[in-house]
């Protein structure tokens, strides 16, 4: 009957007025609200809302959907043919507007739209008609509290977005919960969702609306989902819905019937039809329409109404003419597709059943509670069906929707039950326990289960962890963050309810056991804590709510190898503290004030956890100790502590040391407190028995005012990682018995469940771009403090802090800061959530505030090349030429190196100035993206002193500054660039900084080198790649706090995560090699920036190098602004030019004065000095001075006093001979060659006055070299060295005990040998030696002549002569002559042989042989001669030997 009665209403509307038209009365539509326009305020939207509901009662009834966070309601109209009671298959509909409350075109023409539905209700069908079919519901404004903040004619948000966002400044179109967040994430935020989008979320999902538009300005298009995709592109990648086409149409309804929207090109952009994808359009996550769509039934369009934000109220009739058409056919978009009813086989409403078209699976409809659904189609055969629970599926249907008159196709269901015959209660079964969880955990210490307390070596702990994670699954992982030494796993269990993963918006805690492996009761309590809380999730509330809102990482023991070693039983020992390298892991880390023999190489277990702790956000971290019992925190160690040994001690006669806080020590505090206070006998503060005079107030103390501890754990979570870290010390003894653990575990359950919770007090939430895009890197600080963490990959971020009002400081690179106020409660939930949009910052506005308005430095950057360069230089000189000198081809050096002199009144004496070098880098491949750098300081240094800027003018007044851009290999950098401009980092062979440090000759090196000494420069600023890290000479304290000035900057950017390479090692360590160079042999401090990641990053991210970066380099010009100066002069008033000033607290730091005022000026941080000044033959003078940071503190004329000359007359004692002493002090330095090479072995002498010519000594391999016992006043010394010119220095030495160091000798080397030149030597040489290898060769023929000229003319060969029979190991055999066979005749010894004979030499020979052997025959027994011939044929005649020795 509805139905019927539905149909009938608009006819008899229709009969009614069809009379009217006939007899030619034409109603006019009631627009009467359009005269005198004006923006409606809140008073009089709610008096006006009242005014519709008191006129129509029956069509109007005004809702309170809630408040503003300030208190005003958020009101919706509801405009039906019964407001009271909406009619079956009425589809609701909804327009929002307002939303951004300076976005307020939409706000006023809902206000339009519900006077003129209601005044034209009667007058018009086609109004009367769509009030009688659609439930509308008119939300003039979401955000009253915005809209009050904003001004009318503001096209644009006013600065910081005021009026955008809400009262809190949160951009309600970011709050919603989002498609793509996990759903226990969506939940967590809730709590902290704004009180207007909780509002309309709940109200959203109360109703089943079918159709929305949210209303904003700044364009004019029609926005469909989704607004955000997987990729997270910033835009320009499409994401849609399954039901696209639906969008579209809808889309199209509204820009189609829109006289401007739908030619797509309005405010600058362009869009086909008036339309786009949200995501296409720019990525936004938390939107309204989104979460229409992914988590209703809700179709909603986001509508861009005006290209100004806020447009004179004027202008409002032209826009609603604009609109009201398009207003109108959307709303008719409700009645496409099809309709109907899902109900069981009694008719009764099947509320939640589901609504299947095929193709459209992923978007199923679920029907009301009255079984109503409502499915938006385009025309077209589909096949639907319905399901529910409980209930079978309905049969497919195919449908042909035709959306003809625009009315939706009726289709209902009906649905039978799956069951049947079934009899019983199954559906009520309960699972219990068989007993009570409370009295399980009063049974077993709080645990679920019987719980063994006993101590685990390395594998009971593996085999425990492995069980827990394989008992828990879906709460834990197991994983290893590296390995010790001895090659154990460093474990680490992950308990949250997403194991693996970081949740965006849940923070990360972790805590580590066991550094020291004797230390046992804090690894032990962590497993303790694990099986506690995986017991107990589910079972109890707060550990249910801990373990889903956080995600904690336990790493048991992080020196197994020690633990290993350690006894049961030891209490106060050392046995296994070390790991297997016996180096104490809580001495290994970084630390912010220097290096020692326990930190300079990393161990591997230190390494892993140092790599483990970057890799995760870490919001709260502990460190589990024992040997005391108090809750320590940071820092644990003073500046100067690692020269101090005696304050590393822990020594019982020693009650307090120097407190160190940190900028957050008041937190520390209150963290420590928290352990303390939750302990059972902490808190009270008692020492342990072998430290009485340990007395901890509260249990707490600062760790340096305990004793010191350099390269410790927490500083350098604190300092490098951002995480706030405790060291707990758990009890007096280290390795307690396993029967004293129950009472351990009593004592620490409640403080490690207390301070993990602390994890979730302070500010959280979400850095996220203007369209939502997650802003990784952030820098937030808190009250202006130093000290940031940086938000996460997804942009969450933690700050922990106190209860009370913050302001809180957001910087992202490349967006504009942001600064506000947050409150943090002091009850629960101790945090508040404060989500921060980010807006891409302007260059041009940056540079206004930032860089004097010099566009140039932020516009279409680009490296330019050497002419570019020279001609940039020039063209400075040439406009500023009173502050800039170019220096370009005036010398050799100026040849190999430009160079651009900048100060004040160039010309003038620069004396009193100091002298800075700024070098673009020493590395050949970073050298285009300095000189860029550079170029882009040049210019605002000019710009500001054109300006008279009160930083820049000072500046250049007392400082001559030399800028260096290197140009020798720029342009096979550039080639490499060009050809592939995707190498982050060119590689070329033979660096600037290679040159440097190697011993070769090379001229350019040589001349870079030659011009830093002769110009003794204050100070030096070079850059490099990387990194963003800032190295400079280590060890010295006044250097270490001008690193630390230039690096703190207002807004600290996050740091450079850059990738690690062989050639950035390198780089990395020639740049400490160079460093070292520079100040130990000129005395001249060189601080290296790192800009970047890459040597050579793309053109256009030049700009944001600089701005990254301009900061710090203003910091170290400003370097100049804060010291003393003075003059050095004698009663008189005249010059003391060979004075000097030392500074009292800091060995080895002495200045000279200058050459004609004697001058001295001195560059030093904030802080009291004490100041030595002294001059040769004159009293030294001690002052006491403060230096003010940004101040130049002029000590005036410093008058010394000459020493009084006592004369009298010597006598000689009779007998004894006094020795008088003679006053001496000593002198040391360095002898190196041209090349700054050392020269090894050369002889330093005094040779004046004579008589001291045994005072000498010799360099050794550095070239360094000292003389002991050397008279003071003038002296003269001599060096002298192998193949180098010998050098005298006359040296006048000030005064007995103080020495005279770095004595700089450079010797040239000495080409000349034998005092001829080289060349011409080496000649003569060659000459020499061929006439002698002559002269020998025809020796040695005429020795070998004579030595074989034989007496026997019979010889025609000889054997091989011998020098004795050893070298071929002769025996008896070989003859007399030293000859022997070296290949053995078969023929008998004794005979001689020849290849033939004649007769008359036979008896020549034989006649012979007889007068030779004479007196030495012996008579042997007579032979028988033997006929012999050999393989040739040849005769060969055997002759007896009478004797067994031959002899010649």
């Amino acid at each position: 009957m509805q139905w019927i009665v539905m149909l009938a209403l608009p006819l008899a509307l229709v009969l009614v007025l069809v009379p009217l038209v006939v007899q030619g009365y034409i109603i006019k539509e009631d627009e009467s609200f359009l005269q005198l326009p004006h923006y409606t305020s809140q008073e009089q939207l709610e008096d006006l809302f009242a005014r519709l509901e008191k006129a129509y009662p029956d069509q109007a009834r005004v809702h309170s959907l809630g408040r503003s966070l300030e208190g005003r309601n958020i009101l919706a109209l509801q405009i039906s043919q019964s407001t009271r009671q909406r009619a079956l298959l009425t589809p609701p509909v909804k327009y929002i507007a307002n939303m951004h409350g300076d976005e307020t075109v939409g706000r006023q023409l809902l206000v339009y739209m519900a006077q003129y539905l209601l005044g034209n209700y009667e007058r018009s069908l086609e109004v009367g008609q769509l009030v009688n079919t659609t439930d509308i519901y008119l939300v003039p404004t979401m955000n009253p509290d915005g809209y009050a903040l904003s001004q009318e004619g503001n096209c644009e948000s006013l600065p910081n977005y005021v009026g955008r966002g809400n009262a809190a400044g949160v951009d309600l179109n970011r709050d919603f919960p989002d498609r793509l967040e996990q759903q226990h994430l969506n939940h967590l935020r809730s709590a902290a969702r704004q009180p207007e989008t909780a509002a309309l979320a709940e109200w959203i999902v109360s109703k089943p609306f079918v159709l929305s538009a949210n209303f904003h300005g700044g364009a004019v298009v029609v926005s469909y989902p989704y607004d955000n995709s997987l990729a997270h592109n910033d835009c320009c990648e499409e994401s849609l819905t399954p039901d696209d086409r639906v969008f579209k149409q809808l889309a199209h309804t509204y820009s189609d019937n829109h006289p401007i929207m739908r030619r797509g090109n309005n405010c600058n952009d362009s869009f086909a039809g008036g339309i786009t994808n949200g995501a296409n359009w720019y990525e936004l996550s938390g939107g309204m329409q989104d979460f229409n769509y992914a988590f209703t039934n809700c179709f909603e369009l986001t509508i861009e109404l005006s290209c100004c934000k806020f447009p004179a109220a004027s202008s409002l009739p032209a826009e609603w003419a604009r609109n009201k058409r398009p207003l109108m056919q959307l709303l008719k978009q409700a009645h496409i597709g099809i309709k109907g009813l899902v109900q069981d086989a009694s008719g009764y409403p099947i509320a939640d059943a589901t609504i299947v078209v095929s193709g459209l699976e992923d978007k199923p409809i679920r029907t009301s509670k009255r079984g109503e659904y409502w499915r938006l189609l385009t025309p077209g055969i589909y096949s639907v069906y319905a399901a529910a629970f409980g209930y079978q599926s309905s049969a497919p249907q195919e449908l042909h929707v035709t959306n003809e008159n625009a009315e939706a196709l009726r289709v209902d269901f009906k649905l039978s039950p799956v069951e049947t015959n079934y009899d019983g209660n199954f559906r009520k079964q309960k699972v219990e326990r068989a007993e009570p969880p409370e009295q399980l955990k009063e049974k077993y210490d709080g645990f679920l289960t019987p719980t063994k307390f006993e101590h685990h070596n390395f594998v009971a702990m593996e085999s425990f962890l492995r069980n827990m994670s394989m008992s828990y699954p879906s709460l834990t992982r197991l994983y290893s963050i590296g390995k010790s030494v001895e090659n154990r796993d460093l474990w680490v269990l992950e308990i949250s309810t997403a194991p693996g993963v970081h949740v965006p918006g849940v923070p990360e805690f972790k805590y580590v056991a066991n550094m020291h492996g004797n230390e046992v009761v804090g690894k032990e309590m962590l497993l303790l804590l694990t099986k506690y809380l995986l017991e107990r999730y589910g079972n109890d509330e707060r550990v249910t709510h801990l373990v889903n809102g956080t995600r904690m990482h336990f790493l048991y023991s992080m020196n197994p190898d020690g633990y290993e070693k350690s006894q049961e039983g030891d209490r106060t020992g050392g046995l296994g503290r070390a790991n297997a390298h016996n180096v104490d892991l809580n001495r290994n880390f970084p630390d912010q004030y220097g290096t020692d023999k326990f930190n300079k190489v990393t161990e591997p277990e230190v390494a892993a956890v140092m790599n483990w702790t970057l890799s995760i956000p870490f919001v709260l971290s502990a460190n589990l100790h024992g040997g005391s019992l108090v809750a320590n925190y940071p820092f644990d160690d003073n500046e100067n502590d690692f020269n101090d040994p005696y304050s590393r001690l822990r020594d019982a006669s020693i009650s307090g040391r120097k407190l160190n806080p940190t900028e957050d020590n008041e937190l520390f505090r209150h963290l420590a407190l928290v352990y303390s206070r939750a302990h059972r006998t902490m808190h009270l503060g008692k020492p342990c028995a072998l430290f009485q005079n340990e007395l901890f107030a509260d249990g707490i103390t600062n760790g340096a005012q305990w004793y010191s501890v350099t390269g410790g754990m927490q500083d350098w979570n604190y300092v490098r990682a951002g995480c706030m870290e405790l060291t707990i010390e758990m009890g007096c003894d280290k390795f307690p018995m396993a029967k004293e653990l129950p009472q351990y575990w009593q004592d620490n359950r409640e403080p490690l469940l207390q301070l993990i919770e602390q994890v979730h007090h302070g500010v959280h939430g979400f850095v996220r771009s203007s369209i939502s895009t997650p802003v990784a890197g952030a820098a937030v600080a808190l009250d202006g403090g130093n000290q940031t963490i940086y938000s996460g990959t997804f942009g969450d971020y933690f700050k922990l802090t106190l209860p009370g009002r913050h302001n809180v400081t957001v910087l992202a690179d490349g967006y504009a800061p942001i600064r506000f106020e947050v409150e943090v409660p002091a009850v629960e939930p101790f945090g508040v959530r404060q989500d921060v949009t980010v807006m891409r910052d302007d260059p041009q506005h940056w540079a206004s505030a930032n860089d004097f308005r010099i566009i140039e430095n932020v516009v279409n950057t680009r490296y330019h090349t050497n002419a570019e360069i020279r001609s940039r230089l020039a063209e400075f000189e040439n406009q500023n030429g009173q502050i800039v000198s170019f220096g370009y081809a005036d010398n050799e050096f100026s040849r190999h190196f430009n160079y651009l002199k900048l100060t004040s009144n160039i010309g003038e004496p620069e004396e009193h100035k100091y002298k800075l070098l700024v070098v673009s880098s020493l590395y050949d491949t970073i050298a285009p993206l300095g000189r860029e750098i550079m170029l882009n300081l040049v210019r605002h240094l000019i710009e500001g002193h054109k300006l008279q800027d009160v930083s820049v003018v000072p500046l250049l007044e007392r400082s001559v500054i030399y800028f260096l851009p290197q140009t020798e290999k720029f342009a096979d950098v550039f080639s490499m660039y060009n050809a592939n401009n995707t190498v982050c980092d060119p590689v070329l062979p033979d660096e600037l900084a290679e040159r440097i440090l190697s011993p070769e000759a090379e001229s350019s090196k040589d001349l870079l080198l030659q011009f830093v000494r002769s110009e003794h420069f204050d100070l030096m600023l070079t850059f490099s790649a990387g990194s963003s890290e800032l190295s400079y000479p280590k060890g010295d304290s006044i250097l270490e706090r001008f690193a630390h000035s230039i690096q703190r900057t207002e807004f600290n950017y996050s740091p450079l995560q850059c990738s690690t390479s062989a050639t950035r090692q390198l780089h990395r360590e020639s740049t400490e090699r160079v460093t070292s160079l520079f100040y130990k042999l000129y005395k001249i401090p060189m601080f290296t920036l790192g800009l970047s990641c890459c040597r050579m990053p793309a053109h256009q991210q030049i700009a944001s190098v600089w701005r990254t970066n301009i900061e710090k380099i203003k910091n170290f010009l400003a370097l100049v602004q804060t010291g003393i100066s003075g003059l050095v002069q004698n009663e008189k008033g005249q010059p003391l030019r060979e004075a000097f000033v030392r500074l009292l607290e800091h060995e080895n730091t002495i200045y000279n004065v200058t050459r004609n005022e004697a001058r001295f000026q001195l560059m030093l941080p904030k802080g009291l000095y004490g100041l030595e000044v002294s001059a040769p033959n004159y009293e030294s003078q001690v002052i006491k001075t403060q230096v003010q940071h940004g101040i130049l503190s002029d000590l005036g004329s410093i008058r010394l006093h000459g020493f009084t000359l006592i004369r009298g007359e010597i006598t000689e004692l009779n007998g004894h001979h006094q020795s008088g002493t003679q006053s001496t002090t000593s002198i040391t330095g360095v002898v190196l060659d041209e090349g700054n090479h050392p020269i090894r072995n050369a002889k330093i002498s005094v040779i004046h006055p004579a008589g001291l010519t045994h005072l000498r000594n010799f360099t050794n391999s550095l070239g360094q070299y000292y003389l002991r016992a050397v008279p003071v006043g003038a002296i003269t010394l001599k060096v002298e060295a192998p193949r180098h010119f010998e050098v005298t220095r006359d040296l006048r030495l000030p005064q007995a005990g103080q020495p005279t160091e770095n004595v700089v000798f450079h010797l040239k080397f000495n080409a000349h040998v034998f005092g001829l030149p080289r060349f011409l030597f080496i000649i003569v040489a060659s000459v020499l030696i061929i006439v002698s290898v002559v002269i020998c060769v025809l020796c040695a023929q005429f020795w070998f002549y004579r030595r074989h000229r034989g007496k026997m003319p019979y010889y025609n060969f000889s054997l091989l002569p011998q020098k004795g029979k050893e070298q071929f190991d002769l025996d008896e055999d070989a003859g007399d002559d030293g000859e022997t066979e070296l290949f053995r005749s078969p023929i008998k010894r004794g005979m001689t042989i020849q290849p033939y004979f004649d007769e008359e030499q036979l008896e020549h020979i034989l006649h012979t042989d007889d007068e030779e052997d004479g007196e030495l025959v012996m008579d042997m027994a007579p032979q028988e001669e033997l006929d012999v011939a050999d393989d040739s044929g040849d005769e060969i005649v055997m002759l007896h030997n009478h004797n067994n020795r031959r002899k010649h």
